[in-house]
Formats: structure tokens, sequence, C-alpha cells
């Protein structure tokens, strides 16, 4: 009996903590529960899920484009000038010696599970899951006439264009992204009967584009009563590399039909893609709620983190700029809520944070050592006590942009190499939309060198060998 009892015991000790990983395609912090200048979404399941632990107010993306991003995330590694810097970005290519999430989880005895859009390549480290799926399936079209005008469409940058939006009467599971939420379901039913322990990763392509759902979804919401961007300007007194080399909406223009190749859209065309986008955001919420609630009903929740976030955000028409791509705050600033059975906290946080956080934070919440080039800090001491400020202030980039943030400023400066291409700095207490650029004010010359040689420190650290005398 004693025997029996000692097993008990160890294989109670020895039970490893769950992760569930969700990440979510250009998603900018416009649930309900973010109140996020004042955009009225309906995310009911994603409100409940910050309820229900910690809801990050501040957390940033290193970099506002998905494949360098995703690559940052997964290795713990900051993007600089020479890596993870483009939506082609592949982590195994730019740091073929780091030790990814999924392997530092897999080598620690986890299944590792991949369904949907994790890497921006579905190979990217592939080696290193235990079961994927075929990754993304970004235009997976359901309406016959949004078929027919793809085919028919002239070729884009990368392939046929596509339509932006359709909203056919279809049921939940008829698009990609409800498929992976019926999958993942089933394999929590799987974890319930076998008991092995797991890192799950969801990746949710809405509200990528092409803005595609099911029909309820986009009447959600009144298309009369959609608000448009009120600021479609550039910023005053802002350099011309801050529009034009660093971003033109390229996505957007050069990949969908009926986009003008330069120019504002006008207000029709801009209030179908903001519909699109609420719907697309509201449709995923549902995927959301029905991925937790199969969760629950396994029984696993108990010994779960769900930790939910997004890559980068997204530009609804600001400066007159559509998707990322950028060091503004609609491209940066990024939802990120964490709910654990390990802390009681259920609040929001200001303490600023950003992806990079991510995997050192992971480690901890599992007992897992991560390597020693990690170059982010983990966020529990924020889950203990939310009131804890562990960051005040990020550090993101964008081609020649590269940011830090804090809560008064933000400051860009343009460098390509050793050549400097002009700067901004935004007051961010009394200009949080960034339309008065007060950089060259004679006031402003203490801040700008002040958060210059911010940024020249992080230039020099992110550029150092990082895998020099590597070490686990």
């Amino acid at each position: 009996i004693l025997g029996v009892f000692l097993i008990s015991c160890n294989n109670h000790v020895e039970k490893k903590h769950n992760i569930l990983f969700i990440s979510i395609d250009d998603l900018r912090p416009t649930m309900n529960s973010y109140n996020y200048e004042n955009e009225k979404m309906i995310t009911p399941y994603m409100d409940k899920l910050a309820s229900e632990g910690v809801q990050f107010n501040n957390a940033f993306t290193n970099i506002a484009v998905c494949g360098a991003s995703r690559a940052s995330i997964m290795t713990g590694i900051r993007p600089s000038e020479k890596r993870f810097n483009d939506f082609s970005t592949r982590a195994s290519v730019d740091a073929p010696d780091a030790i990814p999430l999924n392997q530092i989880f897999k080598e620690n005895g986890y299944e590792t599970i991949s369904y949907g859009k994790i890497y921006h390549h579905n190979d990217d480290f592939s080696e290193h899951w235990t079961e994927k799926d075929n990754g993304a399936a970004q235009a997976d079209f359901q309406d016959p006439e949004s078929i027919r005008l793809r085919d028919n469409a002239e070729t884009g940058e990368y392939g046929k264009k596509n339509p932006i939006v359709e909203y056919p009467d279809v049921d939940d599971f008829a698009y990609n992204d409800g498929k992976i939420t019926l999958k993942a379901i089933q394999k929590f039913k799987e974890f319930s009967k076998n008991g092995k322990p797991f890192f799950m990763a969801i990746g949710y392509v809405s509200p990528h584009l092409p803005f595609i759902q099911p029909k309820k979804y986009w009447d959600m919401y009144d298309h009369d009563k959609i608000k448009l961007a009120e600021n479609t300007y550039q910023p005053l007194n802002s350099p011309d590399i801050a529009i034009e080399a660093q971003h033109n909406s390229a996505e957007l223009r050069k990949n969908y039909l009926g986009i003008p190749a330069e120019g504002l859209l006008d207000n029709e065309l801009s209030k179908d893609l903001i519909h699109g986008y609420y719907a697309s955001v509201s449709y995923m919420d549902a995927m959301i709620g029905k991925l937790i609630e199969g969760l629950e009903e396994a029984g696993l929740r108990e010994n779960t983190t769900i930790i939910l976030w997004s890559d980068h955000g997204y530009f609804l028409g600001e400066h007159g700029f559509w998707c990322k791509h950028s060091t503004f705050y609609e491209a940066v600033q990024i939802p990120l809520i964490i709910s654990s059975p390990k802390f009681d906290s259920k609040e929001e946080t200001n303490s600023f944070t950003e992806l990079v956080d991510i995997y050192p934070t992971l480690c901890e919440l599992t007992e897992i050592t991560p390597p020693n080039y990690i170059q982010g800090k983990s966020l529990t001491p924020v889950l203990k006590n939310p009131k804890t400020i562990l960051k005040d202030e990020i550090y993101t980039r964008y081609k020649q942009g590269e940011a830090v943030i804090d809560k008064n400023y933000a400051y860009t400066e343009f460098i390509q190499g050793n050549k400097y291409l002009g700067n901004m700095l935004y007051d961010m207490t009394n200009d949080k939309k960034q339309n008065i650029d007060i950089s060259n004010l004679p006031e402003s010359k203490a801040l700008v060198k002040k958060y210059s040689i911010k940024l020249e420190e992080m230039r020099n650290y992110v550029n150092k060998d990082l895998f020099q005398n590597q070490s686990n």
C-alpha cells in the first residue's frame, strides 16, 4: 500500500503544466476589454478571458510584420537590421542555432502541436512539432462569387488578386479557422485520456486580409455606423520617410481587387474594410470561445496556462495607412492576455511588455530553464502582482525605423547602415494618435538626445553575437 501511495505522489509531483498558445494575425487591441479608442467591438469571449487573467495594456510587438515577429517570439530573440526583418523571415535561417519554443518544450517531454499559422513558413523549425497541420489558409474563400473574381483577377505581388471581403451564409467551421478549432477540441479530448503534457499552438489567420467570415458576424455591425479614421494625413512636421519609404499600404494595394495604386481610399471602400475587419475579429473571437470551452470540457483548464497574443497591430486608415509595417502606435501596440491557474490575479496591468518576453515567461511557468541568449524578461512578477512595473519602455523596429516607446513619448530614428535618415518624436500624453512630430522643437532637444542614446545602446545589443559560447 505504501508503494502505491508513493507512486501516486510522485505522479502528482511530476505532472507537467500545459500551455495553450493562441496566436492571432493582425489584431490590434480592439476588443471591448481594452476600450480601444472607444471602438465598440463584439468580443465576449476574449473579454471573458481577460477577466479571468491579466490583461497587458501596454504590450507591443518587436517588429510590425508577421514573419519577423513570429520568428522573434518563437526564439526569444529581438529583431535587428540583419535578422528577423521582413515577412519572409525564417527563424531557422536567420537564427539556426536558436532553440525555438517548440523545441525546448518537446525536449522537456511535451507534446508540441501546431494548428494554423504559428511560424510564417509552416516548415520553419518543423522538426520540433510532434504534430502539425498544413498551416495558414489565408484566402480560404467559401463564396463561389469570390472564387470567380479571384480566378479571373489580374496578377498581384504574390499571385491572383483577391476580393477584400466576403460573408457567405455558411457555418462557423466552413473556414480553416473553424476547422483548426475543431481539431484542437478533439486533441484536448485525447490529452484528457492519455494525460500527456502539451504545448498547443493555435494560429488564427483572422482578422488578416482578406476579411472573410460567416454572414452572421458581418451582420453584427451596422455598416452605416462604421466610423472612419479622423487622422488620414501625414503627421505634422514628420519626415517623408515615415510615409514614403516605410509604408505605402503595399500589402493591400498590390494584392487585393478594387484598391487604388496610390492615394487615400474613398469613404465607402474604407467602410467596407473596417466593417470586414470588425466582423473578422468577432468571428475569430467566437472560435476562441469554442476553443476554451473545449479545453474546459476536457477537464484541462485547471492545469493549463492560456496565453493570447497578436503578432502586431493594424492600421484602419490612420495617417492614410492600411495593414502594418511601421513604428506608429497602431502598428506596434498589441493585445496580450495571460490566464494562468498558477496565479490568482484577475486584473489589468500597465507594465510595459514586448513579445520577446513571452519565451522566458512560458519557461518559468513550466519550470524549464531557458537558453542563456534569451533577450526578454519573464512576466511572472506581473502575473503575481499586476501593479508591478517590470518595464517602463519597449523597443520596436521596422525596416529603417527603430523606436523606443514609454508612457510619455514615442521616438523613432530612421537609419540605414550608418546613414541617418531622420527622426520623429510624439508626446504620448497629449497626442496619443501621433499627429504632431515635435522632434524639431527647441524644447525637445534634450529628449531627442536621451532617446537617441537608448536606441544606440539597443542597436549595439541586438547586433552582438548571441550564440558565442552558447550553453543551455
